[in-house]
């Protein structure tokens, strides 16, 4: 096979900005076609075709995957529906608002022998191995407490993240990041989880929100989301014997100097180390994603780490409304 062919399912800003970029950036990637309800914003893409149904991009024979940055209700729904027709598909984070559609989403999968993959990019940047090493080094000791934290002033009132039956909610949209990094970076198995947060007042959802997660060792750790706080994207790795922070950990691309930087300190609270790291992680994806359809490999973070997302996601929400702490979380 030569270049891959790509559809894109949704013309949103994220598609444009980020993915069609990367897409470019590749020498393995051609875009094929974009599919939107707005075909003013699909004709930016300049793409060889563009439609006005998402039917008609996954009908199409000569795309090979779909990226599909569809809001987070539509998800599961549209990357069945895809793989269905024999694609790969990419899809964007959260893959699934509950652990239910996204059985469904790992099922199409393999009845249809194709690669799936949830799009968390950041994981691709090549600080988030260097904070694994430094773990497994144990220059911090055996961690105790990890901490996450996502913001951004979100200033559009009519936005989706702020829509209900859309999937918004400050938790899912950035909120994920972070227990994405707790859970798969450093690898904390909550048993119990508790969310609590501010809702906003006109639809309902969470825009300031906090998870507290307990593991079966009695370690701690903490999540915050919020759509209404300065632009802050950082975790934190406590132990014994000092600490690890990671600066700019989900978008070092749009930080001032475009690097990550992890920082180690030790109990004293002194640096003891400091390094930068300047990767492309949105290439990185779309190249590991290319290397699993063309070999025939599963993708380093598969649908059951995704799974495991969405089983986590749909508790901390569900602790929430009910407002009580979730056990048995495993």
């Amino acid at each position: 096979m030569g270049n891959i062919r790509w559809g894109i399912i949704s013309a949103a800003n994220i598609a444009y900005d980020e993915f069609l970029p990367a897409l470019i950036r590749s020498d393995r990637a051609a875009l094929v076609a974009v599919a939107s309800k707005s075909l003013e914003k699909a004709k930016r893409f300049n793409s060889p075709h563009i439609y006005g149904k998402y039917e008609q991009l996954i009908e199409d024979s000569s795309i090979d995957a779909i990226y599909i940055p569809l809001p987070n209700s539509l998800h599961a729904k549209w990357a069945v529906r895809a793989m269905q027709k024999g694609k790969h598909v990419l899809l964007e984070k959260p893959a699934a608002l509950t652990e239910a559609d996204m059985y469904d989403v790992k099922t199409a999968a393999q009845e249809n022998n194709v690669v799936f993959m949830e799009a968390f990019m950041y994981q691709f940047h090549c600080q988030h191995k260097r904070v694994r090493e430094l773990l497994e080094s144990g220059i911090i000791g055996n961690y105790l407490h990890v901490k996450a934290h996502f913001s951004w002033m979100l200033e559009d009132s009519g936005d989706i993240r702020l829509k209900p039956e859309l999937g918004g909610g400050a938790m899912r949209d950035v909120g994920c990041y972070g227990l994405h990094a707790v859970t798969q970076i450093v690898g904390f198995k909550p048993v119990q989880i508790s969310m609590s947060g501010k809702m906003d007042q006109d639809n309902g959802v969470d825009i300031t929100s906090t998870c507290v997660l307990i593991d079966d060792q009695k370690r701690t750790a903490e999540v915050t989301a919020s759509l209404e706080l300065s632009f802050i994207n950082r975790y934190e790795i406590f132990g014994p014997r000092g600490s690890i922070t990671v600066d700019c950990a989900f978008r070092p691309d749009v930080s001032d100097d475009k690097h990550g930087k992890i920082t180690v300190k030790d109990y004293n609270g002194s640096v003891i180390l400091f390094e930068k790291f300047k990767d492309d992680q949105y290439l990185n994806q779309i190249e590991h994603f290319h290397d699993c359809i063309l070999e025939g490999g599963n993708p380093d973070y598969n649908v059951d780490h995704s799974l495991k997302m969405a089983r986590y996601l749909e508790i901390s929400y569900q602790s929430l409304h009910s407002k009580s702490v979730v056990t048995n979380v495993n």
